[in-house]
Parts: C-alpha cells; sequence; structure tokens
C-alpha cells in the first residue's frame, strides 16, 4: 500500500485518540515514531491534531450551523474528519480546495466513501459562509464567550472570570491557544549557556536565550531533540522556564540534604543537583517506582550523581523519608491548568471536582513536607495551575495551621515578590506557574 498522506494520517490519530482515550502527546509520538512520512509533514500532522483537539469546542459551534445531522448521532470518525476540515479552513491558511480535498481522501481512507459526500457537503457549505464560529457576545455572556471563542470548558472560564476578572481570563485562555516555545535547561555542570546554543545554532535550530534563568535556552524548529549528541551527552535537559525557576526558589547550596517530595519525571530534582554541583544529597521520591526510573535515567544522563531515589507515599514523609532536610520541595499534584497551550487535550480531562479533591491531597502532603524541614530551613511550595483554591488557599490554610512557617518573597528577574508568585502563561515565554517560598522557624 502507498504511505498514507499527512491528513490521512493525522484523522487516523483522531480517531484513535477518541477510541482509546490516550495522552494525546504520547499517541502523537508513538504513531509518528513508525512513520514514513518526512519531518516537514510529520510537523503538519502534530498541528492538524494538536489544534483540532484544542479547538474541537470552537470547531462543533462552527460545523453545527451547516449539518443536518446532530453531531451527538455522528460516528466518532466522521465528527473527527468534519472537525479537522474547518480547522484546515479556520487556521493554517491552506487553500479551500487543498483542505476540502485532502479532507476528502483522509475520509475515504479511515471512514469509507460512504461518507465522503456528508462531509464533503458540510465542509463547502461553511467554506461558502462567513466561516463565523458564532460565540456569544461578551456583554451578555461572558463565560459562553471565553468558552466558544477559546474553546475552553466553561466550567473553567467561570472559574477564571470569578479569580481573575473577565481581562486576564480572556488573555489566558488567549495564551492558552498559542503554541508554545520548547525551553531547555542547561546543564551548568557541563557547558555554559552560550556554548550550548552555539552548538544548537550550528544545527540549524532558532535559539533565544530565556531572561527568566541564567540555563534557559528557548528554540524553535528543534525536531526530536533527543536524537541530539548534545543531549546524549547531558548538555541540557527539556524544562519549561517556571519549572526551572522553581530550583532557584529552593535555593540549594553545595553540601546541603535536598527532598523533593514528589520528583518524578525528575526536572527538578536533577536542577537541584545542578545548582549544587552536586555536592550534597537529593532525595527524589514518588509514589510511583515506575516513574522514578525516569529520575534515575536522566540523572544518569546528565551526571548527576548527588540523585538518589526512594519509592514511598509523600503524605507520610515523616515515618519514611529518616530525618531532616535543609530544602523540601513540595511540587504537588495539580489540574495542570498553567500548561493547557503544552496539552492541548488537557483542558478536556479535567472536572470541577478535580479543583477540590486535589486541594485536599495538596494540603495533606504540605503537612507532611513542614515535618521533614529543618529550622530555619526552607519549604518551596508550586504548582503549574493557576487554580487559586489549589495555591493560595492551600498556602495561606497551612500557613494558618502551622506558625512555625512563614512566607518569604518569590525572587524572579531580580525583583522579589510577595507574598507568593503566580505566573499566567505567557507565549514565548513559560507555562502557568505557582510558587511560595516558606520559612521554618530557627
Amino acid at each position: 500500500m502507498p504511505p498514507e498522506d499527512s491528513r490521512t494520517t493525522a484523522l487516523r490519530i483522531l480517531d484513535e485518540y477518541q477510541r482509546t482515550d490516550t495522552y494525546l502527546n504520547l499517541l502523537l509520538s508513538s504513531r509518528l515514531a513508525g512513520s514514513d512520512l518526512e519531518r516537514r509533514d510529520r510537523a503538519l500532522v502534530t498541528e492538524l491534531v494538536q489544534g483540532t483537539v484544542r479547538m474541537k469546542l470552537a470547531l462543533d459551534n462552527a460545523v453545527r450551523r451547516f449539518s443536518r445531522r446532530p453531531l451527538e448521532e455522528l460516528d466518532f470518525p466522521v465528527h473527527w474528519a468534519l472537525r479537522l476540515g474547518v480547522y484546515q479552513l479556520l487556521f493554517t491558511g491552506a487553500p479551500d480546495y487543498a483542505a476540502l480535498d485532502a479532507t476528502a481522501s483522509a475520509t475515504a481512507a479511515i471512514v469509507g466513501q460512504y461518507a465522503v459526500g456528508y462531509v464533503n457537503g458540510v465542509l463547502r457549505a461553511f467554506s461558502r459562509s462567513d466561516r463565523s464560529v458564532g460565540y456569544p457576545q461578551a456583554d451578555e455572556d461572558q463565560a459562553g464567550y471565553l468558552e466558544v471563542r477559546y474553546s475552553h470548558p466553561r466550567w473553567v472560564v467561570e472559574m477564571w472570570i470569578r479569580e481573575l476578572g473577565l481581562e486576564q481570563a480572556e488573555a489566558v485562555c488567549a495564551a492558552d491557544n498559542v503554541e508554545p516555545r520548547l525551553s531547555l535547561r542547561t546543564n551548568l555542570n557541563r557547558s555554559s549557556r552560550d556554548e550550548l546554543a552555539v552548538r544548537l545554532v550550528a544545527r540549524e535550530i532558532e535559539v533565544e536565550t530565556g531572561d527568566m534563568t541564567p540555563e534557559c535556552l528557548l528554540v524553535k524548529r528543534s525536531g526530536p531533540l533527543a536524537d541530539l549528541p548534545e543531549h546524549q551527552q547531558g548538555l541540557f535537559a527539556v524544562q519549561d522556564q517556571a519549572s526551572q525557576l522553581v530550583g532557584h526558589q529552593v535555593s540549594p547550596q553545595p553540601g546541603m540534604r535536598v527532598l523533593d517530595a514528589c520528583a518524578a519525571p525528575g526536572g527538578k530534582a536533577n536542577h537541584m543537583a545542578e545548582l549544587m554541583r552536586n555536592e550534597g544529597d537529593v532525595l527524589a521520591v514518588d509514589v510511583s517506582e515506575d516513574r522514578l526510573r525516569y529520575v534515575s535515567e536522566s540523572a544518569g544522563r546528565l551526571g548527576n550523581t548527588a540523585v538518589r531515589t526512594l519509592a514511598l507515599d509523600a503524605t507520610d514523609l515523616k515515618e519514611s523519608a529518616h530525618g531532616l532536610f535543609d530544602r523540601v520541595l513540595l511540587d504537588a499534584p495539580c489540574t495542570g491548568l498553567g500548561t493547557l497551550a503544552r496539552r492541548p487535550d488537557a483542558r478536556w480531562r479535567k472536572q470541577p471536582r478535580d479543583v477540590e479533591d486535589l486541594a485536599g491531597l495538596q494540603s495533606r502532603l504540605i503537612a507532611s513536607a513542614a515535618e521533614v524541614v529543618a529550622p530555619a530551613g526552607l519549604l518551596v511550595y508550586s504548582t503549574c495551575t493557576i487554580s487559586q483554591r489549589e495555591n493560595e488557599g492551600v498556602v495561606n490554610s497551612f500557613l494558618a495551621s502551622d506558625k512555625r512557617f512563614a512566607s518569604e518573597p518569590v525572587t524572579v528577574r531580580d525583583k522579589r515578590i510577595a507574598p507568593y508568585l503566580r505566573l499566567f502563561p505567557e507565549p514565548g515565554v513559560c507555562d502557568g506557574m505557582f510558587m511560595a517560598v516558606l520559612r521554618r522557624s530557627g
């Protein structure tokens, strides 16, 4: 059989995503790894799949106007074919004839010839229209406006409007729909940032230095990073710039005992070891022994001999972590609502109850982590969400119940910000992140 074109591959992946409920990034990586597509076509498949999933609510609103059948009654691959076609017409700049013909061919290959006429009819009707998504007016229905225009779950935008106001909520939604740049953390024990940048530029990778941490490089057009000799030699790790900033708030010094209480997959544990120049001890704890393998593999590649792992439940650290630590990082499990740009399917996986359930777990974790902080030591609490209940709510409640701790300013770009730092997702800069630095009294 001849190799598939990019649109057919995209529709096949979308259909499999619906049927298996697999995490989208994992599914894309797996299917493209075994593909015969050229590098440019793989990039197109990634854009089509991620964009169609990201914008599916807005796409459905557009399709519904031209479908004679309720979308809920459509077979899954037919529904995805319509979304894929409208996404190309609205967002990719592809010529109409190319988007229509390619989607028809993909439908024939994945669904069957019987569905081509219906899909083609809906897409042609949409292409001849004003191509309006038809979202509500903001002055009449604020949540509905954000929900449809930016393709976010209604409960999420309602929460953000309540907590942030309409203007900031809309800015966050808009940022979530911009493809983020990739951030690299230079391993300063093996290379300077400038030296690494020169080597990457020589490989025709677009590079820019980040301004939040001294290790960060922002890259474009990198292709598969794991194949680069610089990656295999442990000169860098992939880590968002906001996550790199967390390690600097922990401020681990050579010779210290450091605990990363929810460590897998290990980005922050390895960063802290590098900041300590591998002089001291970084204990990486996680409830999953399987996930701890990622921590150890990264430590081996990066040469971080200070990192060791221990599988245990971080809600009971006092009984299992064996002693006190100069620095404790709790990068707590969270809803991840600060990373929706990077994980297109995450917005559709979360439910309102997740915020409250996770806040309960986070409260148990921070109380447990506090018990292993040495006098005058630091406890740093971080999440990659922007939900107040999981951030300020958890920390304020903890500080009210444990008078041994007090907050200290968070430092970013040479500025000290008190009492906590909440970063909103910013295209080309970083994901959304929350950080609190808490000092135990001596």
